[in-house]
């Protein structure tokens, strides 16, 4: 352990047997589950359609359910999952880990409240997050993955592992990340369910935003810089798409994409662009990319989201977490194209093997990725959804 991470341990540590000897936790509510869920939104996105699954499951059926998540998604969960949330608690991923007092108000107000069963779904689970919530919440039966090492080390799942009454199996080989939810609930709840894609149901939001009808949307950002193809290719394929399509192109992105929508709008003067970045809501979004005719992005939460709302997607990806996260399989959707740097494009007939070699890990360059291998893909799903070029 390094020494920075023996002093986060020591304070958390600290922090928790403050929170623990402080006042006692409310009496336990009845038929009440808190379900802790901190990860990122592409996985908020795979996994929100098993909450129905457990709302209505024989075991669980009539327990009130309170959602502890990643205030990132928040706008998500109460957009759509309030017919079976009753409660929700958000937690500041970044504050959990930085802020001690932010943590220690967070994790006492976790505390103070009561519940039958606290439910962690999380595979690839984390000490400081979810296992953390686990150990301080005041619940008779806490339910857990048996998970893996992809976010977590030896010693810490070692330790993290006694805070649960029940870890469910879970199988050790790769999984797309839906199939792992599912494999999850059946596990759990010992009943199969009919979950086999993702959805957003969009009657839930009402539509206030006035969009063209023929668009291309270009998500340019993604969690971190190596995971972003180059502003240059993503404006070179716009201006094939433009000229030879005649389609508008919108922008969308993170704040600190901003610089490299400025380049695209620069090299894409005299065309019909919208820059959107850091100018919509996660809602806002959902509707925009739900009625593009096509979505290009990087991997990242774009792509979940037009999987749920069925519009034909090409994706742009260095491999990380193939097998898990992307390519989606072919049984759960025909509308998700995927593009890799060579060295994964020309063994793409091995699944199992690139599955085991990047479903955790891939230090690839993107970059390496042509957009003559983008036009040709852009050029096959317009042909497929019947868009002729303007020639």
């Amino acid at each position: 352990m390094s020494f920075r991470n023996l002093i986060r341990f020591c304070l958390f540590t600290l922090t928790d047997s403050v929170i623990y000897m402080g006042r006692n936790p409310r009496q336990v509510k009845s038929n009440s589950i808190l379900l802790v869920r901190l990860d990122d939104i592409g996985d908020y996105i795979l996994f929100r359609n098993f909450i129905q699954v457990l709302k209505k499951s024989d075991k669980y059926r009539g327990y009130s359910i309170t959602l502890c998540g990643n205030l990132a998604w928040k706008e998500i969960a109460e957009t759509f999952d309030r017919e079976y949330i009753e409660e929700y608690i958000w937690v500041d991923n970044k504050r959990l880990e930085k802020d001690l007092v932010y943590r220690y108000k967070k994790l006492k107000e976790i505390r103070s409240k009561g519940y039958e069963v606290a439910i962690h779904p999380v595979y690839s689970r984390r000490f400081y997050y979810g296992d953390n919530i686990i150990k301080l919440v005041s619940a008779k039966e806490k339910i857990g993955s048996t998970g893996n090492f992809s976010n977590i080390k030896k010693w810490q799942k070692y330790i993290a592992d006694k805070y649960y009454t029940k870890l469910v199996p879970a199988k050790k080989n790769t999984l797309f990340e839906l199939f792992r939810n599912k494999e999850f609930f059946e596990n759990l709840l010992n009943e199969k369910n009919d979950i086999g894609k993702t959805s957003l149901e969009l009657t839930m939001v009402k539509n206030i935003i006035k969009l063209p009808e023929n668009y291309v949307v270009l998500f340019i950002g993604a969690g971190k810089k190596w995971r972003k193809w180059p502003s240059e290719y993503f404006a070179e394929a716009a201006k094939f798409i433009c000229k030879n399509y005649g389609l508008q192109i919108f922008i969308c992105g993170a704040k600190d994409d901003e610089s490299n929508a400025d380049k695209i709008r620069e090299i894409l003067t005299g065309f019909e662009v919208h820059d959107l970045t850091d100018k919509t809501s996660l809602v806002d979004l959902v509707l925009i990319i739900s009625k593009a005719k096509l979505l290009i992005s990087n991997e990242t939460l774009a792509p979940h989201i037009a999987m749920a709302v069925n519009t034909q997607t090409i994706v742009l990806s260095n491999g990380l977490h193939f097998g898990r996260f992307t390519p989606y399989p072919i049984s759960i959707t025909d509308k998700y194209h995927a593009l890799y740097p060579p060295e994964i494009e020309n063994h793409s007939n091995d699944y199992k093997e690139l599955s085991n070699r990047y479903s955790y890990e891939s230090k690839l360059n993107i970059g390496e990725i042509k957009v003559e291998k983008l036009i040709k893909k852009v050029d096959e799903v317009m042909e497929k959804i019947g868009i002729k070029k303007c020639f």
